[in-house]
């Protein structure tokens, strides 16, 4: 069940971060006022204490934000981006 509420929270920030990307794309931009920070919940939920977030699981975690388009399937990425997380959250 976690794992289902993980994936659905990583659906809404791709979907969050496909239309700021867009955005950006055409040259209007946030400033990062609009961030979700959801990171850091997600993080949580998988079990990572706040303050012990290994550099190689926020990289992952941006990465994917940052580079999502239009065209990105977001259940499909936020599946693939839970695995990858999972993997970089067990050390």
């Amino acid at each position: 069940m976690e794992k289902e509420i993980i994936i659905q929270i990583l659906v809404a920030d791709i979907l969050h971060n496909q239309l700021l990307n867009g955005l950006n794309s055409i040259g209007l931009t946030d400033n990062d006022k609009y961030t979700l920070e959801l990171d850091i919940l997600v993080a949580e939920m998988m079990g990572i204490t706040k303050g012990h977030i290994p550099d190689s699981w926020f990289s992952i975690y941006h990465c994917v934000m940052l580079n999502i388009n239009h065209t990105t399937n977001p259940k499909q990425e936020a599946e693939r981006m839970y695995t990858l997380l999972l993997k970089h959250s067990q050390g």
